[in-house]
């Protein structure tokens, strides 16, 4: 999800050098086709959002799922004054997006997800962006853990996950992405996903050494 930015490119490259099976969804299908014609077996899937019927279908064709849908700016803020607004931009894509995501791969009985988010982000925080981001990040990470673990405090919208239908859900996150770093990035996520012993946690991926688990343990400043 979110493959065709320049991160989601390298890292459909990367993937499918190491011939795994990859498909992008994405809402620029035909004009992201030519760069992936010459990958074998990557599939490119057009949506045109991801609503819980697009989401069913894509993660039923999946084992794993990496999310990199993301914004900096929003067009359409919040409406706290006007109810059928009250969804901006940050939140339906940094919140929204996460839980539908979690709610389908739940449903269709679960997949391996790496939850791409940034550092800075926090519910706790002043911008509204890293706010929407901490939020998003707690309706992945409280997918890995059973109800009786979450108690009353969860962001979910709707009932809480029971016993088994806990997820293998790691959420990573990356600093501000430049071009030479790419690379380094894409190994990293796929570092992620292979690696059984990020589920359940938070992580930061630094430049000069392997990932950080931020939690378990202190989570927000």
């Amino acid at each position: 999800m979110g493959g065709s930015g320049f991160l989601g490119q390298k890292l459909v490259q990367q993937l499918a050098q190491k011939e795994r099976r990859v498909l992008v969804s994405t809402r620029k299908a035909g004009a992201l086709k030519p760069a992936f014609a010459a990958l074998n077996d990557v599939h490119v899937h057009q949506i045109r959002e991801y609503d819980t019927s697009t989401l069913d279908t894509l993660l039923s064709q999946a084992d794993a799922v990496i999310n990199l849908v993301s914004i900096h700016q929003e067009v359409r803020r919040s409406r706290i004054d006007l109810p059928p607004a009250r969804r901006g931009d940050f939140e339906e894509v940094h919140i929204e997006i996460p839980r539908r995501m979690i709610h389908s791969a739940v449903k269709i009985g679960g997949c391996r997800i790496v939850h791409v988010s940034c550092y800075g982000a926090s519910p706790l925080s002043s911008d509204a962006r890293l706010r929407s981001k901490g939020l998003g990040e707690i309706i992945v990470r409280e997918a890995s853990e059973d109800s009786a673990a979450q108690g009353h405090f969860t962001y979910l919208n709707g009932p809480k996950f029971g016993w088994g239908s806990r997820l293998a859900s790691t959420v990573l996150r990356l600093p501000k992405l430049r071009s030479a770093d790419l690379d380094h990035w894409a190994r990293t996520i796929i570092e992620t996903l292979d690696d059984p012993e990020s589920i359940g946690k938070i992580q930061e991926a630094w430049t000069d050494k392997a990932r950080v688990t931020i939690y378990p343990g202190k989570i927000y400043a």
